[in-house]
């Protein structure tokens, strides 16, 4: 008989001295306790290996690092001092933080951790595809599992350089899941191919990488939010700079517009082909920005149309690998992936926005800060020409024009695609351009849909830039705010810090909807926008539902006016929702169209379709008001559930 029982194996994985059930190849055996196939120890004193930690220990380290997560550390900060307290428990020299961004389709190196600082210097941020071909790392956060691997096991060249670089043999490889998705990765670089302690690293790393993955989240989302508020602000200083200034020096004015462009996207290189309807040549224009050295280079050149036919001819926006157009090689457009943006002028010029990142993708949200300002871009682009050669009023009745096409192009032009509802919008500004502004937003994912109306103090251009503004926030704000309040609450920072030494502030009221397509749960905020109606078809009866609410722009602190509600919504369902524009159209007498007229012709209509409805509408308010002329403007939604 042995001298050492069969209860003196201590199970590394447990640390509980049990009998095995068996005995396999190498020393595993598969634990009773744990119920795995494990790693067994022969000890007379019950101990486990270094670094695994009892109950009590593993308390101990899940409050020290509670007071990490719990902190408001930056990204860089938190990474830092995450994996600088691992590699103080676990002894490890060199820890890697990999984040994943789904929607460009990479795995970014975020932060390496080394005592040997050289190695710190040595490997600069680097991205990897999110590729199968790259091998067991990008197939770990497919798979969502830990695993343990040998750099000699893998053919992609990508390990070869890292293990040349750093000396790596193997790595422990642990995905940090968020909600069961791979937001990042943490691995541990060992010095040999087969190194005993990847089972304690792996067990003590689990005990954290959970609420690790928690706070790194939250972190990638503040900076996220950042990153949109940096994009708001540069959108309101360029509307404001590009409508006062350059009008009468095109060249500034494009080389500004470029400029711009860049800092919105963070690109290296911006560029503008501008061919005239009349002209056999094209010019092109280039902003070159050294994001290392903070040196800015611009150049123009003049070339034959010929040879940007292909380009020329882009109607709608793309992104591409500049690879494969070589004519972007030849202007110097080179990186990771370009951004074409083609406008076309009112006198006919064709405009082409070119734009390339050297390392990365555009992310959804730069690609629509990029939409809005190229809006306002054609617009100054518009009034630069029509300073130049129209006069006075011809020049203000085209911008009327153009700004009216454009705002018309920010409005809803389709209904969305949400099975079980119906829709209808309605717009008719009082002076070709309006301050009124509705919506309709699918999420990505087809789980959520908001529904808005609004309405922005004033009228005419200076009304319509602030509603495009605000749309391009809201689109941005519903991918990541989960409440409608939290997204009026964003939108009034931005209206108050913007305007509130302006000559002429800025004010808006709206309600917001936001519908969860798959619970049917229905929240409601509103600021200061007044009612909408609620027709309940079981019921036979119609609801006045007031939302409350203060008028976003008016007070940098909103919260004491916070308003969240639920709304029943049955099959069968309409809302009714307007601006004042309808309930205050007064006839030759003065007299108000008001709610009861409104109340009287919706539910006399209520048996057609949402779109049938407001046109309904609209001819019971023309055939009240007559001739009379349109003070303000008339903004509906209706939407109904199947």
């Amino acid at each position: 008989m042995n001298e050492e029982s069969d209860f003196e194996r201590i199970c590394l994985l447990c640390a509980e001295p049990r009998v095995p059930s068996g005995l396999t190849q190498k020393g595993r055996f598969f634990c009773q306790t744990c119920q795995r196939e494990w790693i067994l120890e022969k000890r007379k004193i019950p101990r486990v290996g270094k670094n695994v930690l009892n109950s009590e220990e593993k308390t101990e380290f899940l409050l020290e690092n509670l007071s990490l997560f719990n902190s408001s550390l930056g990204l860089e900060d938190l990474m830092f001092r995450f994996s600088e307290l691992i590699a103080d428990r676990l002894k490890k020299d060199k820890i890697a933080i990999f984040i994943t961004n789904l929607e460009l389709g990479e795995i970014k190196l975020a932060h390496y951790y080394s005592k040997q600082k050289y190695l710190q210097r040595a490997i600069k941020r680097f991205t990897l595809d999110y590729d199968l071909s790259y091998g067991i790392l990008v197939e770990a956060m497919a798979n969502r599992e830990p695993c343990f691997y040998k750099f000699s096991d893998q053919t992609h060249p990508f390990y070869s350089f890292y293990s040349k670089l750093t000396g790596t043999k193997s790595q422990l490889v642990l995905p940090i899941l968020y909600a069961n998705i791979a937001v990042g990765m943490i691995t541990i670089d060992y010095d040999e191919e087969d190194p005993t302690e990847y089972i304690e690293d792996e067990e003590i790393l689990k005990i954290v990488v959970g609420q690790f993955a928690v706070s790194l989240r939250n972190s990638l989302l503040f900076s996220k939010s950042k990153n949109q508020s940096k994009h708001f602000r540069s959108l309101h200083t360029a509307a404001l700079t590009l409508s006062q200034l350059y009008l009468n020096n095109h060249n500034e004015m494009i080389r500004m517009i470029l400029l711009t462009l860049s800092g919105i996207v963070d690109s290296s290189i911006s560029c503008l082909i501008e061919y005239p309807i009349d002209s056999s040549k094209v010019k092109v224009f280039k902003v070159y920005r050294d994001l290392d050295n903070y040196e800015l280079k611009t150049h123009t050149d003049s070339i034959e149309s010929k040879e940007l036919t292909s380009i020329l001819q882009t109607k709608e926006i793309m992104t591409i690998d500049p690879i494969k157009i070589p004519i972007l090689g030849t202007l110097g457009i080179v990186g990771k992936e370009s951004i074409i943006v083609p406008v076309k002028l009112e006198n006919g010029t064709i405009c082409i926005f070119i734009l390339a990142k050297q390392d990365t993708r555009f992310p959804n949200e730069e690609i629509e800060a990029l939409n809005a300002f190229v809006s306002l871009a054609r617009i100054t682009m518009e009034n630069s020409n029509l300073y130049q050669n129209l006069s006075n009023k011809e020049r203000l009745e085209k911008e009327i024009e153009i700004a009216k096409e454009i705002q018309s192009n920010l409005l809803p032009r389709h209904a969305p695609e949400a099975e079980g509802f119906s829709f209808g919008g309605f717009m008719v500004p009082a002076r070709g351009i309006g301050g009124d502004y509705y919506d309709f937003i699918l999420s990505p994912n087809r789980n959520e849909l908001f529904v808005c109306i609004g309405d922005v103090s004033g009228k005419g251009v200076a009304a319509g830039l602030v509603m495009a503004t605000v749309r391009t926030i809201l689109h941005s704000l519903v991918r990541v705010k989960d409440s409608p309040w939290e997204i009026l609450n964003d939108i009034n920072n931005y209206l108050y810090s913007s305007y509130k030494e302006a000559i002429t502030p800025r004010f808006m009221s709206m309600i917001l909807i936001r519908w969860n397509l798959v619970t049917d749960e229905v929240d409601v905020s509103g600021a200061g926008h007044g009612n909408f109606y609620h027709y309940q078809v079981n019921q036979k009866s119609l609801h006045s539902i007031e939302t409350g609410g203060v008028i976003l722009g008016i007070s940098p602190d909103i919260s004491k006016f916070k308003n969240e509600s639920k709304l029943q919504f049955h099959a069968g369902d309409t809302i009714l929702l307007f601006t004042d524009g309808v309930t205050e159209a007064r006839n030759a007498s003065e007299k108000q169209y008001g709610e009861p007229s409104l109340e009287k012709s919706f539910l006399s209509n209520i048996e057609f379709e949402p779109k049938k409805i407001l046109e309904n509408i609209y001819l019971d308010l023309k055939a009240f008001v007559k001739e009379q002329e349109q003070h303000d403007d008339i903004t509906m939604v209706a939407v109904r559930k199947i």
